[in-house]
């Protein structure tokens, strides 16, 4: 696939764009954790999750990135994620110069030339990357939330139904975890299917991964019914990043179990905290409150066609 040209803005000659690379991740992580704490209550973004998304199989760096620099500042990137996913980013005292509409134009140009027909990207509500992109056309499709059960809270234990087990999935399961999660996630609208290469590659092939990570659910015949991923996050979190049951055993408990689970192994592993995202394609959000947890942000999810153009001028 050739990769599309990158035009800086008129008025730009004092920066340089190229492609990332992997040594640029602390870099990334830095200009998303600066953008994320002028409207979040605390960034969110870590280097683990840069990482981990940079690992798939799917992501070329080299074909479907671009990053401005200011001398060795980062001040601007973009990402064409996969699966109609894009992020974009700018730094709050570059903005103003066009540098959005520049990488909104490219976004647009390199997601087309992938085959997708729209890109969509999830941003605060309330942030200036919202403003800008509805200002751009882009229209809402979801909302989304975070989550976080507070250190003084506790879920309270579900019991599994007779014959089945919580436990760590072993290797050769792992195939068969993908699967539930996978299944489970198909349902949501516009959503593609994650290959499970990509899926390894994120979740389970980082120096931070860990057996302990991957949580399941067996039924009595020692199939995988259910399925949690957690990650321990710099800032004492346990996150559960997915959790999943099979479509024929949902109502029966074991998302709870999982949850439940999931937070008392964070807790005894020194993790006080505990947090997810949700969004409306799930409506699993009164189940994560009525176990106790609280919104601490809201996103919205902003999509546009390709076939558009980008942005306003000026950003």
């Amino acid at each position: 696939m050739t990769r599309i040209a990158f035009a800086l803005p008129a008025g730009a000659d004092d920066l340089t764009a190229r492609p990332l690379t992997t040594a640029d991740a602390e870099a990334v992580t830095a200009l998303a954790r600066a953008d994320e704490r002028e409207v979040l209550a605390e960034p969110m973004t870590e280097l683990v999750d840069v990482l981990g998304e940079w690992r798939r199989p799917s992501v070329d760096l080299e074909r479907n990135s671009v990053s401005v620099w200011a001398d060795d500042r980062l001040v601007a990137q973009a990402l064409v994620a996969g699966r109609g996913s894009v992020e974009a980013v700018v730094a709050a005292d570059h903005r103003g110069r066009g540098l959005g509409t520049a990488l909104v134009a490219w976004l647009l140009a390199a997601s087309s030339a992938r085959g997708l027909t729209t890109m969509g990207q999830t941003v605060p509500v309330g942030s200036p990357a919202e403003a800008f992109l509805v200002a751009a056309g882009a229209r809402a499709t979801y909302d989304a939330w975070v989550l976080e059960l507070l250190p003084d809270r506790t879920v309270p234990t579900q019991p599994l139904p007779q014959d089945h087990v919580l436990d760590l999935a072993r290797d050769d399961e792992l195939p068969a975890v993908h699967r539930v999660i996978d299944d489970a996630f198909s349902v949501w609208p516009e959503r593609e299917p994650v290959p499970y290469a990509d899926w390894h590659a994120e979740f389970v092939e980082g120096d931070d991964a860990a057996p302990w990570q991957r949580r399941v659910v067996r039924d009595g015949a020692g199939e995988v019914v259910g399925a949690a991923m957690v990650t321990a996050s710099e800032d004492g979190m346990v996150w559960v990043n997915q959790l999943a049951v099979r479509t024929d055993r949902r109502g029966e408990g074991l998302g709870r179990a999982l949850l439940a689970d999931s937070f008392v192994e964070g807790r005894r592993r020194g993790l006080p905290r505990a947090g997810l995202a949700t969004d409306s394609r799930t409506g699993a959000l009164p189940l994560y409150e009525g176990v106790g947890m609280v919104v601490t942000a809201t996103f919205s999810h902003l999509v546009l066609d390709t076939a558009g153009e980008g942005g306003p001028p000026g950003r």
